[in-house]
């Protein structure tokens, strides 16, 4: 069996959606499938190195960085310190007119690239692709978007053969959490991607359907598997301090993750907390929370050993599930799992995580938290296992994937 993965991204760039994507490929490697991986070259990228393609996959790259992209890698490169804040709440009064003309400058320029903005350029090199296999699965992976642009053009322009082709969609793109909503340009050209697609994989229950409402025409096709965990922690034990350390790792800007209750939670009741993302200027760090920007995975792993308190949040809206949880859920840890969003995307959340009694539940509340820290301070976890689950592992994952 032959599938191509597509994916408009340099595929090992340090993200939680990238380690998804070689947390796909490892399944199907797993199932004996024979992989080919059409991505974006990584020359121009400050690459993961800890993030390893299996070596039996053929990999085929295009060289896609814009100029734009070029002058932002180029200043990143110039950081002096590896552990630099960003300044993601800049007070806009003291916002001088040089940065404002030099970001009305950054959006110009982007808008020239359209609605599938830096990952054109992908496109249009990729889309010279060509193939006289006969693959048995397409799967065009995002984000970004651009992947199932890619997989159109490819199929349209008959440079590939197959038998199936799934659009994985990790994130809507017009509703995602992180601002794209109102954008009519982007939900009609996402109405357009999903019109072409064969079928439709959400990874959320609650996405698919709000995307089922917000695209009717196409809801035939769509329907959601959970993602997969990318590594499994096979080290028990894992309460071997005389304290527990907590962890949160993963971002939490407000538009789309509210951590200050677990924050204020933590400092009444005094835990050890480790908390590694952006922006990392939001809490001020003391003397049993430190505070950390987004790591190389390489340099999380340290920090990630020595916590046996897993903290997950979910988002504030939108009911897309962060990837994180299925990663925990490998581990022998213990989860404190934080609910948000509307009454009715918790109540779904918890009814399909409940099932696997993994999980120490809470409300996205100071008090709700406090209790739940208390809790797991006192091991009364109930019916609570802290094992891994094997629902999750790749090869499961991407047959559900494949079966829709």
């Amino acid at each position: 069996m032959k599938v191509l993965i597509i994916n408009g991204d340099c595929i090992t760039k340090n993200s939680s959606a990238n380690l998804c994507h070689l947390a796909y490929i490892r399944g199907l490697v797993d199932l004996g499938y024979e992989v080919t991986l059409l991505s974006a070259d990584s020359k121009e990228y400050d690459v993961d190195k800890s993030m390893i393609i299996p070596s039996s996959v053929k990999c085929i790259y295009y060289y896609g960085t814009t100029i734009y992209e070029k002058m932002s890698i180029s200043k990143n490169k110039r950081k002096v310190a590896p552990f630099a804040r960003v300044d993601y709440y800049t007070n806009k009064s003291k916002v001088s007119f040089k940065s404002k003309l030099i970001d009305s400058a950054k959006h110009f320029v982007l808008s020239l690239y359209g609605v599938h903005g830096i990952y054109k350029k992908f496109v249009n090199k990729a889309k010279q692709f060509k193939s006289t296999e006969v693959y048995d699965y397409v799967l065009s992976i995002s984000t970004p978007a651009s992947s199932h642009l890619l997989a159109y053009k490819l199929i349209h322009n008959k440079h590939i053969r197959y038998k199936k082709w799934i659009q994985i969609w990790e994130d809507p793109w017009t509703s995602d959490v992180y601002g794209f909503s109102g954008s009519k340009k982007i939900e009609n050209e996402e109405r357009r991607l999903l019109s072409l697609a064969e079928h439709i994989c959400y990874v959320s229950p609650l996405t698919l359907e709000n995307q089922k409402k917000l695209y009717s025409e196409s809801a035939h096709k769509m329907y959601w598997a959970p993602l997969p965990f990318y590594y499994k922690n096979d080290e028990q034990g894992s309460t071997v301090n005389k304290y527990n350390n907590y962890g949160y790792f993963g971002d939490y800007a407000p538009v789309s993750r509210n951590l200050a209750p677990f924050y204020a939670a933590a400092k009444n009741i005094d835990i050890n907390v480790n908390i590694c993302g952006n922006p990392s200027n939001l809490f001020a760090q003391t003397d049993k929370i430190t505070i950390y920007p987004r790591l190389q995975l390489n340099e999380l792993k340290p920090i990630e050993d020595k916590t046996n308190v897993l903290v997950f949040l979910c988002n504030r809206k939108g009911g897309q599930i962060p990837g994180k949880i299925y990663q925990y859920s490998a581990t022998y840890k213990t989860i404190l799992f934080i609910l948000d969003g509307t009454d009715e995307e918790k109540k779904v959340l918890k009814s399909y995580f409940e099932q696997f009694n993994r999980y120490i539940f809470c409300e996205n509340t100071v008090e709700d938290i406090e209790r739940a820290i208390k809790l797991i301070e006192n091991n009364d976890f109930g019916n609570v296992k802290n094992e891994p689950i094997d629902e999750f592992n790749p090869a499961k994952t991407i047959m559900k994937v494949l079966e829709g």
